[in-house]
């Protein structure tokens, strides 16, 4: 069987290795402990991305059709998946409407391909070298409904960077920019490829790199547009006194210490009035959410202030609360000495790492 050697089958290659490589980050992250649905959404889609980039390669290397068309379904796999990272970017849920308006213009597109035959074809290009190529006009439908989430991934990348605070500016310059070097590298996949054949995927490969690359050293960058936490405090029950406070943002009123602790003895109220009937989870202000836990084990009450609620907060201050008690239970008897409970700001650390400071 005849092979084809050109600069189009080593990019699909080289761009398929950049893919699997942003496959192998995400799934190291999740090994480590970080189970955030972003990583999970993001080894799918660099693992679908990744495979339709392979058979792409050996799709233009056999000249055979019918592997091209393989490799554009799991192309659109790929760009479910990379929806539902840009939801979970955003907002860390899935809106259910735009799950099901993707996916039936996903299953059109793939159909299409089946029902015009034309819309991918064998081609010679000026130099003489063949490749198969995807009708820019036929194709228009398929290429349109996947890059949809493609641009709203941008979009919502743009985003990430116009919020970051300085000290993760430079990894969400990286990731905006990388990511835009692949909507670009789509964009003149049908046009410029048949003329210039590989090049745009080259650019692609380097935004894939960046793109994996920033949000590897830098987590929380997947967390700047969903919410901000503002403070954390370990409450006594019965007196209301506070043990520990916490605060990593400082926005509005929750500035203002007086107000603060007023607030907070209202929740103790609340907290030991509830007792009898379930705790208290969620307390909606104005401007922000707070997020009350409490072990009825112990005489106290943890209270997150952040500007909305999300799953990974709650999740975090359950696992503080947990180590919270477990180093600092002996100290209960004797909660007016506050400066005994300052060890807990390495729990801090180690059970919100996610959480972005921008003061």
């Amino acid at each position: 069987m005849p092979v084809n050697f050109t600069t189009e089958v080593v990019s699909d290659f080289l761009t398929a290795m950049a893919f699997f490589y942003g496959f192998v980050v995400s799934i190291n992250q999740i090994r480590k402990g970080i189970n955030y649905r972003f990583y999970q959404y993001s080894a799918f889609a660099w693992l679908t991305m990744g495979t339709c980039c392979l058979l792409f390669g050996i799709a233009n290397l056999l000249l055979i059709i019918e592997i091209e068309k393989v490799a554009l379904i799991f192309y659109t796999i790929g760009a479910f998946f990379v929806l539902l990272k840009a939801e979970t970017l955003k907002r860390e849920q899935v809106e259910p409407v735009k799950l099901t308006i993707f996916l039936i213009l996903g299953s059109a597109a793939v159909i299409f391909f089946y029902v015009f035959p034309n819309a991918v074809t064998e081609t010679t290009i000026a130099n003489g070298a063949k490749l198969i190529y995807i009708d820019p006009i036929l194709g228009s439908p398929f290429l349109g409904a996947c890059g949809l989430s493609l641009v709203y991934y941008l979009y919502c990348t743009y985003l990430v960077n116009k919020k970051a605070p300085t000290p993760l500016k430079g990894y969400s310059r990286a990731y905006f920019t990388g990511f835009f070097l692949c909507v670009c590298s789509v964009s003149l996949w049908g046009t410029i490829n048949p003329i210039v054949p590989g090049y745009p995927l080259l650019i692609g490969t380097v935004g894939v790199f960046m793109v994996a690359y920033s949000y590897s050293r830098e987590p929380k960058l997947l967390f700047v547009l969903p919410f901000t936490a503002l403070r954390l405090t370990v409450l006594e029950t019965e007196s209301g006194l506070p043990l520990f406070t916490h605060t990593w943002n400082r926005l509005g009123n929750l500035a203002d210490e007086d107000l603060f602790s007023g607030m907070l003895q209202g929740i103790s109220i609340i907290v030991r009035q509830s007792l009898k009937r379930g705790d208290v989870q969620e307390i909606r202000v104005a401007d922000a959410i707070i997020i009350a836990f409490r072990n009825p084990d112990y005489p106290v009450a943890y209270v997150l202030v952040a500007t909305r609620p999300s799953r990974s907060l709650r999740d975090g201050l359950k696992l503080f609360a947990e180590r919270f008690c477990g180093e600092f239970h002996d100290c209960f008897a004797t909660a007016s000495d506050a400066d005994q409970f300052n060890g807990a700001e390495n729990l801090v650390t180690s059970c919100f790492p996610h959480v972005p400071v921008y003061d």
